[in-house]
């Protein structure tokens, strides 16, 4: 990985001795502009989308509270490294990772062919746009319960490279270098990031390099290659979850067992794609992209050490087609996504408590799996504009999923070894949207989504795959509202659906700090979701735009008996039931910034009789930036900021299910981080 920096600051130096050029872009407006809440208010009910100035309003160590400015959204982050999100209660009951959704980088699947997701890892600096797609309606897409999360890479039509150095509390440290050249038909972007932090408890130190490249090259008038790979190296250590008495008391500690084995998780990922795009016919256009993910990772835990290796390789393809149908203006979209993942799964033996407190130490091989999953998908869309008022999309999509086993450990009479599958589903999508006049909209829908278990859920405590787990199917039902007031100064969107779940997929404890999938019959995911966006000037020098979202939901389990014990009726583990965010982001001038926000979520049942809850919060980020020329080409920009200004102490992830063994409470919480603060200086030269 080295030589890839040397590689790097090789090139910028090269840059750097390039005629400078008077090209200072200290006017641009990172604001939302009135045409940005034309395009909010145009796109669909249930879509949202988030910008690169809005990902940056926290220290780029975390997503997760601009994330949860999404109505329906909600990441919990017990670590840097240690984070899950739910969309709308799907992938709440996930234990230490995201599932039940499908993430996407440009055109480029970043999730496994089981569903789970890394988002975490991603530096934020290369990322453009995040387009969130609430509930399985993306039938474009194919298959997904939870939702769809699309990343937009960084590349502009701009000669610059970039550096910062950004700082904070409990030993932050992050390096940002970029390069971006555009010259007549070809554009790319180098990144390299470099983050680490002590974290503010103990068994919490966290490492992570980064290189990003994204290219692009215009082929010819008609047709487009584009090229994207990214390779992360991290090692984080894990403090685990706490008691609620750890919590109040001692929040800084790790989990006594965690910290005897200075427990941690390491991996190098890679993800590697190529798209190409081809306008065949002024009506027909084509996308086909070919990929590769890799991740090798190391994970000694105090009750074992995993050992794990992914190879997954794809393609995906899409054809568009405007044409008439019945002499309407119509849209047909047709493809298909196929993935396989080959999965390398063992477990070791951890004899930490022999090796004098310096860590893992390999005994034992316990299991050795391997995995290969696939899944084939196909999806079309045809969208129908009957007239200036109303339109109707119709979608349908189908997945066949299948994996083989080879257990390579166990002895023939128990041997999982073979191949498995699940049912082929059909997931219809309707969705009509009906102009009342030119700022008032009402939309309807009706969808089907489908989830396959993971790797991870299907093993059981003895190691072996749990065949018998259903895949989570669910019919989503959903009505919308959008408005324009005062000439696009504010916008407003209110959202009500009905999602009805069977064999939602929850996990029972085990042991301590283990979990097995379990079905839990049926569920109900009610909910209503709304947002109120202002843009507000005054005489061009004071730009401000104001903010509040929020979500109500009911969550409940309609069917759920576990081990003789029956939790029917008792609201959805894990997920709270009034979320709201609210906010201002300001311009003063051509230089000045400044950004607040305050997140605010109500108690969360931690266990499915509903005994437990983690407590209602509510914390406040804030964040000022000044930038100002330097040296002709050459512009500057400094930010301070504070996170959790007023102190909140609360649970920032939960465990659900946690059980106490050997007398001991239950360790259900994660501790947020306490008051933070980070600044950084950041130079960019234009040539």
């Amino acid at each position: 990985m080295k030589q890839f920096s040397l590689i790097f600051f090789l090139i910028s130096g090269i840059v750097f001795s390039q005629t400078q050029k008077d090209t200072t872009t200290l006017k641009e407006v990172n604001l939302k502009t009135s045409l940005k809440i034309e395009k909010a208010f145009q796109t669909e009910s249930n879509i949202s989308f988030l910008k690169q100035e809005e990902l940056l309003q926290s220290n780029q160590t975390t997503i997760a509270p601009i994330l949860n400015k999404i109505p329906g959204v909600y990441m919990q982050q017990g670590g840097v490294n240690t984070t899950k999100i739910n969309i709308r209660g799907i992938g709440a009951r996930a234990q230490f990772e995201t599932n039940r959704l499908k993430l996407y980088y440009n055109n480029i699947p970043l999730s496994t062919a089981n569903g789970t997701s890394i988002l975490h890892d991603i530096d934020l600096t290369t990322i453009s746009e995040v387009k969130v797609i609430k509930g399985p309606q993306a039938t474009q897409f194919g298959a997904g319960l939870g939702g769809v999360i699309q990343l937009k890479s960084v590349l502009r039509e701009q000669n610059y490279v970039e550096s910062e150095l950004l700082f904070g509390s409990f030993d932050l440290l992050k390096q940002n270098y970029s390069l971006n050249v555009s010259e007549g038909n070809k554009k790319v972007n180098l990144t390299y990031n470099n983050l680490s932090t002590g974290g503010f408890r103990d068994n919490s130190n966290y490492q992570r390099e980064s290189y990003f490249l994204n290219s692009e090259w215009d082929l010819s008038e008609s047709s487009k290659l584009q090229l994207v790979g990214q390779v992360i190296q991290l090692k984080g250590f894990i403090p685990s979850s706490l008691s609620r008495t750890d919590l109040e008391e001692n929040p800084t500690s790790a989990a006594f067992t965690w910290g005897q084995a200075r427990g941690y998780e390491s991996y190098t990922r890679g993800v590697f794609g190529i798209n190409y795009s081809k306008q065949l016919t002024s009506n027909i256009q084509q996308n086909t992209a070919v990929f590769t993910n890799i991740r090798d990772a190391y994970e000694p835990r105090p009750f074992d050490i995993l050992d794990e290796k992914n190879i997954g390789i794809g393609l995906r393809h899409t054809t568009e087609i405007d044409l008439q149908l019945f002499k309407f203006n119509s849209k047909l979209n047709v493809g298909g996504e196929f993935l396989r993942d080959d999965f390398e799964v063992s477990t070791i033996e951890n004899r930490y408590r022999d090796n004098n407190g310096q860590g893992a130490l390999e005994g034992d091989l316990l299991s050795d799996l391997t995995q290969t999953r696939q899944y084939i998908e196909g999806f079309a869309t045809l969208n129908v504009l009957f007239s200036r008022k109303f339109d109707l999309k119709l979608g349908l999509a189908t997945n066949k999923t299948s994996y083989e086993i080879e257990d390579e450990f166990s002895n023939p009479e128990n041997s999982q070894t073979g191949e498995y599958d699940y049912d082929q589903v059909w997931l219809p999508n309707v969705v009509g949207t009906y102009s009342l006049d030119e700022n008032q909209k009402v939309s309807a829908s009706i969808s089907k989504g489908f989830s396959v278990p993971t790797v991870e859920q299907s093993l059981t405590e003895e190691g072996v795959f749990n065949t018998e787990l259903e895949p989570e199917k669910g019919w989503n039902y959903e009505i919308g509202y959008k408005a324009k007031w005062f000439g696009d100064k504010l916008l407003t969107e209110v959202s009500a659906y009905y999602m009805d779940v069977e064999n939602l997929l929850v996990a029972r404890r085990v042991a301590e700090d283990r979990f097995v999938g379990i079905n839990a019959g049926s569920t109900s995911h009610p909910g209503i979701e709304f947002s109120f966006k202002s843009n507000l000037n005054y005489n061009s020098w004071l730009k401000m735009q104001p903010y509040i979202n929020g979500s109500l939901n009911f969550y409940e389990f309609d069917e759920f008996v576990d081990q003789g014990e029956s939790f029917s009726g008792n609201d959805l583990t894990g997920v709270p039931s009034q979320q709201f965010s609210f906010g201002l982001d300001a311009q003063i001038g051509d230089r000045f910034y400044f950004y607040f926000q305050t997140n605010a979520v109500s108690e969360i049942p931690v266990n499915d009789a509903n005994t437990v809850f983690a407590d209602s919060y509510a914390f406040s980020n804030l964040k000022t930036e000044y930038r100002f020329p330097l040296y002709k080409s050459i512009t500057a920009r400094v930010n301070v900021g504070v996170n959790n200004a007023f102190n909140e102490k609360y649970a920032s992830s939960i465990v659900t299910n946690a059980v106490g063994f050997g007398g001991s409470e239950p360790r259900y919480f994660y501790p947020g981080e306490p008051r933070n603060y980070f600044g950084s200086f950041a130079l960019n030269y234009t040539f």
